[in-house]
Parts: C-alpha cells; structure tokens; sequence
C-alpha cells in the first residue's frame, strides 16, 4: 500500500512499503504519484524488485540531462537561457 504525503513545497513524497521492499519517490502531482506507486506495487508483485521511475533508462550524464529538460518541460517552468545575463 502506497503513502502519500504533501510536502511544504506543494511536491507529494509517495511511499510504497510491500514485501519488505521500500521505494520512494517525489512528484509534482500527486496523479502521477499515484501512477507511479501502482506500477512500483506491480513490478513487486511479479518480479519481487521495483524498479526507480527513470533511472532504468539512465545510461550516461547526458541521458539524466535529457531527463532534466523533459521534466522541466513537464512542469511547464521555463528553461533560463544560458547565454543571457541575468
């Protein structure tokens, strides 16, 4: 079963405790906290071993970049130019 918490910041802490297995993970919204936790609880089920969000994906330094931008991207905040002084 999964726990969901808000935290100061508007961001919900969700924690997913199943066959001595913890994971836990921080999300924007809590929809895809919720999303999250179901699919963790399933890998748990079948497999025995959650598996992180994105980090499966993650080979290299570039690949967690790409996985920065897209989730800024997502939160629909906008991306500072690096070329502009500030």
């Amino acid at each position: 079963m999964a726990t969901f918490t808000q935290l100061p910041s508007g961001n919900w802490r969700v924690q997913v405790r199943r066959k001595n297995r913890y994971v836990a993970e921080t999300f924007r919204r809590r929809k895809d906290g919720e999303e999250w936790a179901l699919d963790v609880e399933r890998n748990i089920d079948r497999s025995g071993s959650p598996k992180p969000r994105a980090a499966v994906k993650a080979k290299t330094f570039g690949d967690i970049i790409d996985l920065h931008i897209q989730d800024m991207r997502e939160s629909a905040a906008p991306l500072a130019d690096p070329k502009r002084p500030y």
